[in-house]
């Protein structure tokens, strides 16, 4: 995906998906914003791949064989991104690094206007912190 075309859209929400089970606290496994124009997934794959590219949420569902489920909801405001909504994004820096060569992407800085969310594969789990 070209990261250059999402500058200068507005966020316009937050949703997320997260993993829920009765005795741990809820964990946010991907993330979707909503900018202007454009939905973008920002997820690790299987792999431990970082991913940014177009998509739409999906839908909740039940993981019998964990014990839990995976809810589809709007982002709490522990999430990072939350605090950003309305503002621009002036930009997207991927961090690259990881992979045999060293040239797969292992995460983004998304600049806002006030500041900075980075996202990031972390052991196979996304991280994400405000800069």
């Amino acid at each position: 995906m070209d990261l250059a075309g999402l500058a200068h859209k507005r966020l316009i929400e937050v949703i997320v998906a997260q993993f829920v089970h009765e005795t741990n606290a809820p964990e946010v496994i991907d993330v979707w914003l909503r900018l202007e124009a454009v939905t973008i997934g920002v997820e690790v794959a299987a792999d431990w791949s970082f991913r940014i590219e177009p998509c739409e949420p999906g839908q909740s569902y039940v993981m019998e064989e964990l014990g839990g489920r995976v809810d589809v909801i709007s982002a709490p405001d522990g999430v990072p991104f939350v605090r950003h909504i309305g503002e621009r994004l002036v930009r997207v820096v991927e961090r690259i690094g990881g992979g045999v060569d060293g040239t797969e992407r292992v995460g983004a800085e998304f600049v806002f206007d006030s500041g900075t969310v980075v996202a990031e594969s972390f052991g196979g789990d996304l991280r994400m912190t405000s800069g």
